[in-house]
């Protein structure tokens, strides 16, 4: 067959019209793809361990400067309603889970080294979750959230990479970590030991572990970063406060009396600059322009007792394992670029398993793919400042310890049956850090941190003064009367708004309250997990492995 030259000319113009057109989709799709991905922002979420509400400076004390801390803070939101459990393992599960603790038995005291207790495998978590969508995900510090297998550890459950400690607690310069009567070797980088690490204190070694993989990041990919910090925890043997240099900290902190508390201020300063640190190498990557940076604390500050560290909850009572206020409302700040109404105070309830539907909605996710769970997508509270979808919380059920607090009514309602492992846990703890010994604020420290230089927005002193105002409670406390005291024999109701300070139990004055608040804590006891019994296995003995803690029951 014959064609003609009209005819030919003819096709090879559809040709090349066709091969144009499909050219231009091909590259517009993977345009598409490529952006999409850009603009999903990198999570940096900061986990400090066992601070205090009082610890920051932008809470008001100028005991114990948190200059970069504060920069964040007041660049960003602050979270002044944020909630926890009230102490390490059940804070954690809820926070990479989305779900409470009792639906895994993990409600009770956090889990230690050489027992046989871990996340549901069946469960998936928030780094999981991260990486359906094409997320990088990465964990430095603590996980305590079991190792007996190497399926449960971090690199079993969705972090594409571990540098830290499995267990509760470790030293800050020899990295062991004790259970029992067993001491070891717990700092690993995935699941080898990480023995050239020894002697290396533990906040600046996770810092430098921090920008190492900032540094190697592809910024075209979106981060998940969790640098979950052992400070300011109690060290090996639940006692040590342990800083870099004891005189160059005296010399800085020596305005403080107690010894206990001077070093605790070291622990925190070290703390503070590797939030500066974090801030600028994501500055520098350019990756601060699309980022979350989110900080808290895990539950409140054991200022005595049981790996007692010196910090303070002040005005708030009670201490971490407690469900009054000073173990489960803690400090948190947000900062992003991506906020449209930030330099703002935010007194609406959220809590920690909010994260999880959080940050997958941050990062694209459909939040219906997640199916049911506890926690609340709260992504347009942080970005639109629209109201907080949650109204109420559970804070904790422990069927052992006959321990319950449940908040209602968007934060106004608190009730308590049973509240501590302690009696003496339930009183006022720590320092206000507002007397003459201590130094004014300084608010010049705050605009030269690094981490205000790294965001690079200019704000008003008198600003920020404002903010740091509006987040600071006042001298609430009144003496406990002996109606105040809640065992399990017998309600505590506190109205939040008025009582933040929880003086005064109304539980006979608004009976309904009562009733209704009960009736919540009487359907969680229906889907309760009872706990399993808290014993560290003699074959998980670090003296089977090169005195080194590791996954027994694999290897």
């Amino acid at each position: 067959m014959k064609f003609s030259k009209l005819t030919l000319l003819l096709i090879f113009g559809f040709t090349i019209i066709f091969i144009l057109i499909s050219t231009i989709c091909f590259y517009t799709i993977k345009s598409f793809k490529s952006s999409k991905t850009a603009i999903r922002p990198h999570i940096i979420l900061i986990v400090a361990d066992d601070v205090g509400w009082n610890d920051v400076g932008f809470h008001g004390s100028n005991q114990i400067p948190t200059p970069n801390i504060d920069a964040l803070a007041y660049n960003g939101i602050i979270l002044n309603r944020f909630y926890t459990a009230p102490s390490c393992t059940p804070s954690r599960t809820a926070l990479l889970t989305g779900h409470n603790p009792i639906r895994f038995g993990l409600q009770g005291i956090p889990i230690a080294a050489g027992e046989n207790l871990h996340l549901p495998i069946d469960v998936p978590t928030l780094p999981e979750r991260l990486k359906e969508l094409g997320y990088k995900t990465h964990l430095i510090g603590k996980w305590n959230l079991g190792a007996a297998f190497r399926n449960v550890t971090p690199n079993g459950r969705g972090f594409d990479s571990f540098f830290g400690y499995w267990s509760s607690y470790i030293s800050y310069f020899d990295h062991e970590g004790r259970a029992s009567n067993m001491t070891g070797f717990d700092m690993h980088s995935d699941f080898e030991p990480a023995w050239d690490t020894y002697g290396q204190y533990a906040t600046h070694l996770f810092t430098e572990i921090a920008e190492k993989m900032m540094r190697k990041h592809n910024v075209k990919e979106p981060m998940f970063l969790m640098l979950s910090h052992l400070a300011a925890h109690s060290g090996k043997n639940g006692t040590e406060l342990e800083v870099p240099d004891d005189e160059e900290n005296d010399r800085i902190f020596g305005y403080i009396d107690d010894v206990k508390r001077r070093r605790y201020a070291g622990i925190i300063h070290e703390m503070d600059k590797s939030v500066g640190r974090v801030m600028e190498i994501l500055a520098e990557r350019k990756m601060l322009d699309n980022s979350v940076v989110i900080i808290l604390s895990d539950n409140g500050a054991q200022t005595s007792g049981n790996l007692g560290n010196a910090g303070s909850n002040w005005p708030l009572r009670g201490l971490k394992m407690t469900v009054h206020e000073g173990g489960v409302r803690n400090f948190a700040a947000a900062y992003s670029p991506l906020f449209q109404k930030p330099r703002q105070v935010n007194n609406d309830l959220l809590f920690i398993a909010d994260l999880l539907p959080t940050f997958y909605a941050a990062g694209g996710g459909n939040i219906e793919n997640l199916g049911p769970m506890d926690g609340i997508n709260q992504w347009q509270l942080l970005t639109e400042n629209a109201r907080s979808k949650r109204s109420e919380v559970l804070l904790h059920l422990d069927e052992v310890r006959f321990t319950a607090g449940y908040i209602s009514d968007y934060g106004r309602y608190k009730l308590i049956n049973g509240s501590t492992l302690s009696e003496d846990y339930d009183l006022y703890y720590g320092e206000d850090g507002r007397g003459n010994s201590s130094p004014p604020y300084n608010i010049n420290a705050v605009i030269n941190s690094s981490a205000y230089i790294a965001i690079g927005k200019n704000i008003p002193v008198d600003e920020m003064l404002q903010l740091r105002k509006e987040a600071t409670l006042g001298n609430c406390r009144k003496p406990i009367s002996p109606d105040n005291k809640c065992t399990y024999k017998n309600w505590c109701l506190y109205d939040l708004f008025d009582d933040p300070c929880e003086t005064t139990n109304i539980a006979s004055t608004h009976p309904e309250v009562v009733k209704r608040l009960g009736e919540k804590l009487t359907e969680a006891w229906k889907y309760l997990k009872p706990q399993k019994p808290k014993i560290v296995d003699p074959k998980s003995n670090p003296i089977y492995n090169n005195n080194t803690w590791f996954t027994w029951l694999d290897d």
